[in-house]
């Protein structure tokens, strides 16, 4: 019998999250749970390279209470994924081979270039066609962040016919745990995306005039979306291209600029007590914001999308694609809403 109900488990630089799916006909997979950990592995690898016996006993001890949270289902597939902390860490095949003998499962590490893929196949069998190859911009470009790393990848691209979008996919080494540690993070997150994109510059210069549409994703995107509704009340104007749809959010990108230099111009404190954000939050949420705008500057971003999806949703899609051998785009993914579940060691 084939199987129906599948975990993903997702090792981030700023959290381990899990997620599990049922599939409940031919190709509707029903997210049934969600579940985040705050084990920070990028605090510590980012700044001695590797990870401590210290801070792999958490690590196996946060995904043995994960796996303990998923015996009920009894014809589970699961798969457990790592990114840009492990990949950064120096002792990162020993972790994985001692996660594999004690767990009984294999950790993988996604390189850059296999997250930018897995993301971007998620993102396009997960958003409608309109909103990714059929819209009126000639180009749409996704862009995830992490605590870790930053992928861009292409996703449509008005250049040529004979352009292949897989060729302008980045994974680069920013990422909001990173951008903390920095002196000046603005003036050095420009430096480094103008150094990194370079080959950017053939895609945008092709055709000068073209605008750009571009999608969002991972945690600090996710949080300016849902908070995008309270701030933006007074000042979204009344032509506002702004759609709030259950899955998504698109908006102008004047809008986000303008919403983006409010939570600027806030404290740490302010944003706790004003939006409710968690301290671990605010401690990297403008830095976020910041990346963001970059970002959309240097692409001519004329309209931005931020889908409530992001890597641990394509982990789960596709997994289900490599068991039943169908491809990602075959099956819907039905949310669930609210915040994960908090899994806390020795809880």
């Amino acid at each position: 019998m084939s199987p129906k109900t599948f975990a993903a488990i997702e090792i981030g630089s700023n959290a381990v999250r899990m997620i599990v799916g049922e599939l409940r006909s031919s190709c509707r997979l029903c997210v049934l749970e969600r579940w985040s950990a705050h084990l920070r592995l990028g605090d510590s690898v980012f700044e001695c390279g590797e990870i401590s016996e210290q801070l792999f006993q958490q690590l196996l001890q946060t995904i043995q209470g994960l796996l303990s949270k998923v015996h009920k289902y009894s014809d589970l597939k699961l798969s457990i994924t790592a990114t840009s902390a492990m990949r950064s860490a120096k002792n990162n095949a020993e972790t994985a081979a001692r996660i594999e003998s004690i767990v009984g499962y294999p950790l993988k590490i996604l390189s850059g270039t296999e997250e930018c893929q897995c993301l971007a196949d998620g993102v396009k069998s997960f958003l409608p066609p309109s909103m990714v190859l059929d819209y009126p911009l000639k180009q749409t470009f996704l862009a995830d962040l992490g605590g870790g790393s930053l992928e861009i990848s292409l996703l449509k691209s008005g250049k040529s016919p004979s352009c292949k979008n897989g060729d302008y996919q980045y994974s680069i080494d920013i990422g909001s745990l990173r951008l903390r540690k920095m002196v000046n993070p603005e003036n050095e997150l420009k430096s480094v995306i103008t150094e990194k994109l370079l080959q950017l510059d053939e895609v945008l210069s092709a055709n000068p005039q073209n605008r750009t549409n571009l999608i969002l994703t991972g945690g600090n995107a996710k949080t300016f979306a849902r908070l995008y509704p309270q701030v933006s009340a007074n000042i979204r104007p009344e032509n506002s291209s702004t759609v709030e749809a259950k899955n998504w959010l698109s908006m102008n990108w004047t809008e986000f600029e303008c919403t983006e230099q409010i939570f600027q111009s806030q404290s740490a404190d302010e944003q706790i007590e004003q939006w409710k954000l968690r301290p671990q939050q605010t401690e990297v949420f403008n830095s976020a914001l910041a990346v963001f705008r970059a970002i959309g500057s240097k692409l001519r971003t004329e309209q931005l999308c931020i889908p409530f999806f992001g890597l641990k949703e394509s982990l789960l899609l596709s997994l289900v694609s490599v068991v039943t051998e169908k491809p990602m785009e075959d099956f819907t993914l039905v949310l669930i809403y609210g915040p994960p579940k908090k899994y806390k060691i020795g809880a």
